[in-house]
């Protein structure tokens, strides 16, 4: 990927510029002035119609969504409040461009030798802040991929990350961890529904959030079934000869991607006939439940559906946040002996877990390497 020096153009929508849509689970949520479950557009008019000034309850109940301080008003304080956790204005920043293109698989003789990320505005980006772990290492070494390098082009928002040793024959997950911050010091919205073919851009609209890229590289894989056979040879073999500008050109079977389907692509085939990704369950662990003490709380259960990679786990796939839209990271996690739950340890107590949502990222694996489907946010029970 390139990305040439650009102009950044900041749309402010109307009113407060808000840029989303917050939806959390069908329950009472502070914002939701219409009562539709979601904080959007529409409620923008009916919190400026339950604006009444400090010391002034609203005689109307549906105001009560828009007490964000719990003062039993809706004055400035509030709206300052309503901005920042929503994501009003220019808002956190996001991931708006990946390389591989979401969805692209890496199929030729060279591997995959980097990645590039594009934020939505300049940030900072910690050197903690980026992991990439592969399959074939879970069990063994944890799965992480150490020793690639990162650099940052301060004039295009775009972070590369280049690997020692190119990446061959496996599936490859790259994790960018909301330590991520703009120059305001918001950190990443980054959150990503669907790792394997993301749509961009990243998040949700609030603070905080890790964004999940997971990427096969295989060579040879003309048809993408995770495995280098005849029927990848046979796919050439029908398509030799073709360009872009031909009709019936497969770009799946322009293996090195040159334009053209012809005697290299199939001599890459032939060089990786028996290659495969590693192999998983096909079943991707789901959340059963999350436990937290009901009236001082300083630690979160989450209980899975499945065992998970415990060595793959770590505190920042949890975080809080509350009605001002500030993010709570866990200070330490642990897993339960069958490893189906993760312990999350809080820096100190907080009173009850009303007023925050809580938020768990896709990062999270099982034994086999299958993700968590999408990260999860859900009000405290």
């Amino acid at each position: 990927m390139i990305r040439t020096n650009q102009v950044r153009a900041l749309v402010v929508a109307v009113v407060f510029g808000f840029g989303g849509a917050e939806t959390l689970f069908g329950q009472a949520t502070t914002g939701d002035l219409d009562g539709n479950h979601e904080v959007s557009l529409s409620d923008v008019s009916d919190f400026v119609g339950c604006l009444t000034g400090p010391n002034d309850p609203s005689n109307d109940p549906l105001c009560m969504a828009g007490f964000f301080d719990d003062d039993n008003d809706v004055d400035l304080r509030d709206v300052a409040a309503f901005q920042n956790r929503f994501g009003f204005g220019v808002g956190p920043p996001r991931i708006d461009l990946f390389w591989p293109t979401p969805g692209m698989w890496i199929v030729d003789d060279i591997g995959l030798t980097h990645v590039q990320v594009g934020f939505t505005e300049p940030v900072v980006v910690p050197n903690d802040a980026v992991r990439v772990w592969v399959v074939s290492r879970l069990g063994i070494d944890g799965g992480d991929v150490t020793g690639f390098a990162t650099d940052y082009d301060t004039e295009g928002f775009v972070l590369t990350v280049t690997f020692a040793e190119p990446l061959l024959e496996d599936r490859v997950t790259v994790i960018l961890d909301y330590l991520i911050e703009d120059l305001a010091g918001s950190p990443l919205d980054g959150e990503i529904y669907q790792p394997s073919s993301a749509a961009l851009p990243s998040g949700n609209g609030i603070n905080g959030g890790q964004g999940v890229f997971r990427i096969n590289v295989l060579q040879g894989d003309a048809n993408r079934d995770g495995m280098t056979d005849a029927s990848d040879l046979d796919l050439i073999n029908g398509l030799l000869g073709l360009c872009t500008s031909d009709t019936g050109f497969d770009p799946n079977a322009d293996l090195n991607s040159d334009g053209c389907i012809d005697s290299v692509d199939a001599s890459i085939v032939s060089d990786a006939v028996g290659r495969q990704l590693p192999a998983t369950d096909g079943s991707s662990p789901t959340i059963i439940d999350i436990r937290v003490s009901p009236v001082v709380f300083s630690v979160l259960q989450v209980t899975f559906s499945e065992v998970i990679a415990t060595q793959q786990i770590e505190a920042h796939s949890c975080f809080l946040i509350d009605s001002n839209g500030t993010v709570v990271v866990p200070a330490v996690v642990g897993t339960s002996a069958f490893g189906t739950s993760a312990v999350y340890t809080l820096p100190s107590e907080f009173p009850a877990c009303s007023g925050y949502s809580i938020n768990i990222s896709n990062a999270i694996a099982d034994f086999s390497g299958e993700l968590l489907p999408s990260p999860v946010e859900e009000n405290c029970p």
